[in-house]
């Protein structure tokens, strides 16, 4: 009785210190939410939100897309829909279901974390894990590490959240059912039904739940049963069949989504737009013919509804990309990426590293006996980073992966009962030098008010239609159209353009120069050429001024 109210008393304690630590986690991702609020969205968020609108217009031939994934813009979608957001409130709604999807991968991180936490249990007597020996520890070091890798994406536009959620989802359930006496059908459809999730997300992930159903079906070679990987993968085939149905007949081909040729061929082999990355242009892709040179005008591809269609759907509009295999290339952005990775695990975690580190230390036999155990959910994450490191690897893109691998990493660990004071003292210190160097920042960046950047923007979307456009029109732009919020708010199509990279040539010519490239321009089609002002600059001789100084407007033929 007496053993039972102490098991009891810890398991509440436990369950108190994970409440408030989850409610410390949702109040900072609210708080992230609250602050990016009238934050730009980024060219990947404008995109998204112009395929989302494409959904509720019911545009399908322009709604399916090569490039992006589309669950992302099926939520907007459904948000926008229901909200009805102002042009001055679009990207407040944006945050606001960054949030709810930052709840998710609460949830789903909560799920894994507990998970991954019971695993060594089924290995045998080879020590007990770090959850067992420092209950509140494992939790806190949990919770820490998800708040320092998901906070500062809650206010930005894109899947990443979401990646990170089907991830940890998918690895909790693969967790699960190395528990041969837990595995039943139910378990292995739910994965199915996670590896759709993850492609929907993001392309990348339908490798990655090939990768996980390979190792599967690898682990069941003895047993010879493979009912479950089947049913996982007929099950994520009906879900995603319909869908790649409707890409390959969009893009001519058979296809799962292009965004992995095009990175490759733009940040490996190279871009056709000049020398970008190295000189520092603003876009990867190719955007259209030239019109004219000094300054350069892009003469930019119409769709009907998008705002800037290159960027919409780089795999209908860039067919010049090519992936072709280049060794040196290939070993220099692999370089790229790995100094990336290096900083990413060398920098702010290297207190937890040094922290794992010393818990391996006490018995490194039995951690890599739990640690190989583990291959068949860490070496799908790992080959996941792998595919990253060749192309292209931002840490957004790692989230889920990890916190996977650093779940794993902790719970190998194999921790003798005398030693347990010890692993306290370690895990604490640790987490108390990872918080030094993390949280200061983030509190910075919560506290530091935000700036309101989109005034200008809403103030020019509202006055085009007194200067004669209308919904549907083209236009031309000084400045990168990739992030014209005001045109995507009007409505209206880019179809010629003077990038930011150009734009100071435009600016310091001679102004017969500057009429040459507008009426290049006027030549694509446009109805007017605007300018959304980020500088002192005046407005050029005959052009207008937009309302509150926010930009400049010449209408075509004026």
């Amino acid at each position: 009785m007496l053993y039972c109210a102490l098991f009891g008393g810890i398991l509440l304690h436990i369950q108190r210190t994970e409440r408030f630590l989850q409610g410390i986690v949702i109040l900072v991702g609210l708080r992230c939410a609250v602050a990016g609020r009238n934050l730009p969205v980024g060219s990947d968020g404008l995109a998204y939100l112009d395929v989302a609108r494409a959904y509720l217009r019911h545009d399908w031939s322009v709604a399916v897309n090569g490039y992006w994934g589309p669950l992302y813009s099926w939520l907007l979608a459904a948000t926008i829909g229901i909200i009805h957001p102002s042009p001055g409130h679009e990207f407040a709604a944006v945050r606001g279901l960054n949030f709810s999807i930052f709840l998710c991968c609460l949830f789903a991180f909560a799920r894994f974390w507990r998970s991954v936490g019971q695993w060594p249990r089924n290995l045998g007597n080879d020590g007990i894990s770090v959850a067992n020996a420092h209950p509140v520890g494992w939790i806190t070091l949990g919770y820490a590490l998800f708040l320092a890798k998901t906070a500062w994406f809650v206010e930005m536009a894109s899947p990443d959240l979401l990646v990170a959620t089907a991830v940890l989802l998918i690895a909790s359930e693969v967790i699960k059912l190395e528990d041969r006496e837990r595995q039943h059908t139910a378990g292995f459809f739910r994965l199915g039904f996670l590896f759709a999730f993850g492609f929907y997300s993001k392309n990348i992930l339908f490798y990655f739940g090939l990768f996980v159903l390979a190792a599967l079906t690898i682990r069941e070679l003895r047993s010879r049963r493979f009912k479950g990987p089947i049913t996982a993968l007929l099950v994520s085939c009906v879900l995603i069949g319909p869908y790649v149905a409707a890409l390959s007949h969009t893009l001519g081909h058979l296809s799962f989504g292009e965004s992995g040729r095009l990175n490759y061929a733009w940040f490996v082999d190279g871009t056709e737009t000049g020398d970008w990355p190295n000189g520092g242009a603003s876009f990867p892709f190719f955007p259209g013919s030239v019109l004219a040179e000094s300054p350069r005008v892009f003469n930019i591809p119409r769709l009907d509804g998008v705002t800037y269609a290159p960027w919409y759907d780089a795999a209908r509009f860039d067919k010049r990309s090519q992936p072709v295999l280049k060794i040196r290339a290939q070993i220099r952005q692999l370089s790229i990426n790995l100094k990336a990775l290096k900083e990413e695990i060398l920098g702010s975690y290297s207190a937890l590293l040094v922290c794992l580190i010393i818990l391996i230390s006490g018995s490194p036999k039995a951690f890599f006996r739990r640690l190989a155990s583990a291959w068949f959910c860490a070496i799908p994450v790992t080959m996941i980073i792998g595919m990253y490191l060749l192309v292209h690897l931002v840490d957004r893109f790692m989230i889920g992966f990890l916190l996977v691998l650093w779940g794993i990493a902790f719970s190998s660990a194999s921790i003798s009962p005398t030693a347990q004071p010890v692993v306290r003292r370690v895990i604490m210190a640790g987490l108390a030098v990872f918080a030094a160097c993390v949280f200061p920042g983030l509190l910075h960046y919560l506290t530091s008010p935000a700036e309101d950047s989109i005034k200008s923007d809403v103030v020019i979307a509202e006055a085009l239609s007194e200067y004669g456009l209308r919904p549907g029109d083209s236009i031309g732009v000084i400045g990168d159209g990739q992030t014209a919020y005001w045109a995507h708010w009007a409505s209206l199509s880019v179809v010629a353009e003077i990038s930011s990279m150009d734009s100071p040539s435009f600016w310091s010519s001679a102004s017969g120069m500057k009429r040459a490239a507008v009426g290049a321009m006027e030549e694509s089609g446009v109805k007017a050429v605007i300018w959304r002002r980020n500088s002192e600059q005046p407005c050029p001789q005959s052009w207008k001024e937009l309302p509150k100084q926010s930009g400049c407007i010449t209408s075509a033929n004026q």
